[in-house]
């Protein structure tokens, strides 16, 4: 399951670089168009705008793998390990169910919107709707990927393999002690695999 996972992550973030690209590219060749030539393509704001809702609707897909959304956890910490385990399966269970009910309708919403031209690049706006339903798929899947994780914690049982989160990006809204905690696993994980 953690190669799928590692396989599936990869082309996410191909993706999120390829995007990131496409929009400091477009943005830097305004710059110049506007300042030397005096002129600004319209289709420039749409190509970035699309980008960046692709980009953060695919990252939002990754995070929730990682469990690493921003979230308040001034309450959870109080818990003992014991239901704060309850507590993230339960977060997750209501993430996942949350994620299918935006894919379901979002998916409905565009479709909707296959027949809307954007104005400026004359394409289908189905191609820039359909990233928020397909980064609520990826949340979704991810979240039960999560759940899966937190029964297994819970139960006692061996637990279900996923990739480390620092082979994809860093995992800046985690507290400081779960970071180094997670990095010494990391590190120990590598190690292994290498020794």
């Amino acid at each position: 399951m953690a190669a799928t996972l590692r396989r599936i992550c990869r082309l996410v973030t191909l993706l999120m670089i390829l995007l990131m690209v496409t929009m400091v590219v477009v943005i830097n060749s305004l710059v110049v168009t506007r300042y030397f030539f005096s002129y600004s393509p319209s289709w420039t704001e749409e190509v970035t705008r699309f980008s960046m809702i692709w980009m953060v609707m695919l990252g939002a897909g990754v995070l929730a793998l990682f469990d690493d959304h921003i979230s308040l956890t001034m309450a959870v910490e109080k818990l003992s390990t014991r239901w704060r385990n309850w507590q993230r399966l339960l977060v997750h269970c209501f993430v996942f169910a949350v994620a299918v009910l935006i894919a379901w309708e979002g998916f409905k919403f565009s479709a909707g919107l296959d027949g809307v031209i954007a104005p400026a690049l004359q394409i289908s706006m189905l191609y820039p709707s359909i990233a928020v339903p397909i980064g609520a798929l990826l949340i979704a899947a991810f979240s039960a990927v999560r759940i899966a994780v937190g029964i297994a914690v819970i139960a006692g049982g061996a637990p279900v393999e996923v990739p480390s989160q620092f082979e994809f990006m860093d995992n800046s809204f985690k507290p400081a002690e779960e970071n180094e905690g997670r990095e010494r696993l990391d590190r120990n994980a590598e190690s292994q695999r290498v020794g």
